[in-house]
């Protein structure tokens, strides 16, 4: 009899995988890997599994194993645990779908045309509805305009460009969007592409899948279906896990004919986290996880407090006192040794002050993602030029400041530098005037809102303005004009991929450029997880000794994302989130109880669960009815005991 081990439990979902990736008989597979579970070392096992003779075949015909990530950072770790060997083609799925569809103009152009027709008919049926005079109205037109101008562009492109992590400008470049979107359309429509792709990759691999853009999966899994037994489809995640809103949500439903190993073991948290991971996602999925035998114990408490009256800095610092005291670990009274969690980004954003930026691009439908992940190519235009170009001129680095006009900067291009006419200032004389009209909004230790910082960027030339901002610049056509009047080698057009259905992103834009540039830093700060307080996007996948997990519905200014009251019993069922639920979609409560167990199960040995409520008592009947908590596990405080003037100092 074989002894069974916490660390060989799960061999036999990794010797499935690695009996998938057979170049005679591939099958596709998908791993179902819970928090913790060793998911990322199973995809090195099986890439590091494969016996010498595939590989040589492999590299013999040129053909590689394609395996996708949803971050550079995990990329670049999977890269590094397969030593860099290049049969193995590593890449974010923006990467990878553009290197599917790369070099191949004619088809894309083919696409866009097409689109493009599509969307200006579509606005112009919206339009023939609409009232004139209104800013719809004119926001369709300008929408028609740029659409309309672009398709009269394409035949003058010999070839598109795109940069999958960063921003796309120029008559020639392609959004996000319509990279998945054309891969998705050739995976399915052209049978030539097709057999490219079986001719390049006979695995394709894809970590984090639930996470994967719902297009390109929906497309992904088409693909597979038709050409089964040709290529094997290796889909690694967890539904339960799942973050972005763009994700395909019954993924775990349509891989019926898939292999289907799942993992047992969570090896990263103590048993009682686990307990209570276990609790949470028992509602929706029944799938439960063990816990190491050699990480017994552990501590979860839960400190509810009412959401009138409670100063939330003294009780979440009578919390890290407790959980110092119950745990016997001082580090809790540490806010450095001690990771914040928040469900909604938008307490988070109240507490580090840049809530005027992110209230209103956080509710706007087709911004919300980006802005939330911090791809938003207008985002990227405060943070990642900007920004940096501030900072350089307010630190008097030159160098840095220089670098960042090459890197982002028309005026620097080499094709202005080269076109210096008699009599005009150069390229780099413009942008230093302009650089100095844009730090004279910074003297004397003023704020410009960001609408001011755009216009002088804008009046300037600084920086290319993306389509989105362009709305808020009702002189732009003006400038953009001039521009081209006077370099006319350069394109600064692009045409963001926004539906024409969409209408409140102008008013969004207008709303956010109203705040401080200062809560740009602070936005950015957040996203790239550099702040006290983490988001369940940034630390998927992460791991932490102490957690603190805070829920706080009263402050948030819009409804319908994520609710724990709801969650909870206290609230409930909005109409809204009924009509979801009957037509199939996901609900407030599946939504909070996805985000609540990606945070709770960061924990490793100790985890504290702030909690203000309307109704602390309705909460507390909740937790110890489910069995999720104890009576002595959860930690009430009466109204006005950590009032303004009561608190404790902490």
């Amino acid at each position: 009899m074989t002894d069974v081990s916490d660390d060989t439990r799960d061999a036999g979902a990794d010797a499935t995988i690695r009996a998938c990736l057979s170049l005679d008989q591939p099958r596709s597979f998908f791993l179902y890997a819970g928090a913790g579970s060793g998911k990322t070392r199973s995809l090195k096992d099986a890439l590091e599994g494969l016996d010498t003779q595939t590989l040589t075949t492999l590299r013999k015909h040129s053909r590689k194993i394609a395996v996708i990530t949803y971050t550079n950072a995990a990329a670049d770790e999977i890269t590094r645990r397969v030593k860099a060997d290049p049969v193995f083609q590593v890449q974010t799925i923006h990467s990878f779908a553009w290197s599917l569809i790369e070099g191949r103009p004619a088809d894309i152009r083919g696409w866009l045309e097409r689109n493009l027709k599509t969307e200006i008919a579509e606005i112009e049926v919206a339009q023939a509805k609409g009232k004139a005079g209104t800013a719809a109205h004119d926001e369709r037109l300008k929408k028609m305009a740029s659409k309309t101008k672009r398709l009269g562009r394409l035949a003058e492109i010999r070839a598109f460009s795109y940069a999958p992590e960063g921003d796309n400008f120029g008559r020639d470049a392609l959004q996000h969007a319509e990279v998945i979107a054309l891969a998705a359309h050739f995976l399915t429509e052209s049978e030539t592409f097709q057999n490219i792709v079986l001719a390049r990759y006979p695995f394709i691999l894809i970590d984090e899948s639930q996470d994967t853009m719902k297009p390109l999966m929906e497309a992904l899994l088409t693909f597979e279906a038709r050409h089964r037994g040709r290529i094997a489809l290796g889909l690694l995640g967890d539904t339960m896990q799942r973050i972005y809103s763009d994700g395909l949500r019954d993924l775990d439903k349509r891989v019926g004919d898939f292999e289907q190993p799942a993992k047992q073991m969570n090896h990263r948290s103590r048993a009682r986290i686990i307990d209570l991971a276990n609790a949470i996602r028992r509602e929706d999925d029944s799938r439960q996880q063990r816990a190491r035998e050699d990480k017994p114990g552990g501590t979860v408490r839960v400190f509810l407090a009412p959401s009138e009256g409670t100063d939330r800095a003294a009780f979440e610092a009578y919390a890290q006192a407790e959980m110092a005291r119950i745990t016997g670990d001082p580090a809790w009274q540490d806010p450095e040794t001690i990771k914040t969690l928040t469900i909604e980004r938008h307490m988070a954003a109240a507490r580090l002050g840049f809530s005027d930026l992110f209230e209103p691009l956080s509710k706007a439908g087709n911004l919300k993602d980006g802005f939330r992940n911090g791809t938003l190519p207008a985002m990227r235009l405060f943070t990642h030029r900007i920004l940096p170009l501030v900072e350089a001129h307010m630190s008097g680095d030159a160098f840095t400041a220089m670098a960042v006009l090459r890197d982002g900067s028309p005026l620097v291009d080499k094709r202005i530098i080269r076109s210096d006419r008699g009599g005009q200032a150069t390229g780099l004389d413009q942008a230093r005037t302009g650089v100095e009209a844009l730090m004279t909004l910074f003297e004397d230790g003023r704020d410009p809102c960001c609408a001011e910082v755009l216009k002088v960027v804008a009046e300037h030339r600084l920086f290319p303005i993306p389509g989105q901002l362009r709305h808020c610049l009702p002189d732009y056509g003006s400038v953009a004009q001039d521009l081209a009047d006077n370099i006319d080698e350069l394109d600064l057009d692009t045409s963001e991929a926004i539906p024409p259905t969409e209408n409140n992103f102008t008013e969004a834009w207008t709303q956010a450029l109203e705040a401080p540039f200062s809560q740009v830093a602070r936005y950015l700060a957040y996203v790239e997880d550099r702040s006290p307080y983490g988001t369940h996007q940034g630390v998927k996948g992460l791991e932490f000794p102490r957690v603190m997990v805070i829920a706080d519905d009263a402050r948030t200014r819009f409804k319908g994302l994520a609710s724990y009251e709801t969650l909870f019993d206290v609230k409930p069922l909005s109409a809204a989130s009924r009509k979801k639920a009957d037509q199939g979609e996901e609900t407030t409560i599946e939504r909070t109880r996805r985000l609540l167990y990606v945070t709770c199960t960061r924990a490793e040995d100790s985890l504290a669960l702030v909690l203000y409520s309307e109704s602390p008592d309705t909460i507390q009947e909740f937790l110890i009815s489910k069995g999720w908590m104890a009576e002595d596990e959860v930690v009430m405080v009466e109204a006005g005991t950590f009032d303004q003037e009561a608190a404790p100092q902490s």
